[in-house]
């Protein structure tokens, strides 16, 4: 219990410090679960793209035309 309680809190302060900073794309990767979920800054708050897991390929926001097929990253 105590651990899951310190990766919420972990997760939450990183997501507020991105985005108080504006980190244009936030992505947090679940090595566990082969999944990343994606957020977006739009008018200096974070928007949610969505969960991408193995089989997809997820769009880079900041590189324009750039797409990244993630059973290359999780092999």
């Amino acid at each position: 219990m105590w651990k899951f309680y310190t990766v919420k809190i972990d997760r939450w302060k990183k997501y507020q410090l991105y985005e108080a900073a504006g980190v244009k794309e936030y992505w947090i990767v679940d090595v566990t679960n082969e999944s990343i979920e994606v957020y977006i800054l739009k008018n200096k708050q974070y928007e949610f793209v969505g969960v991408f897991t193995k089989e997809e390929a997820i769009s880079v926001h900041i590189l324009e035309g750039f797409e990244l097929k993630l059973d290359k990253v999780f092999v």
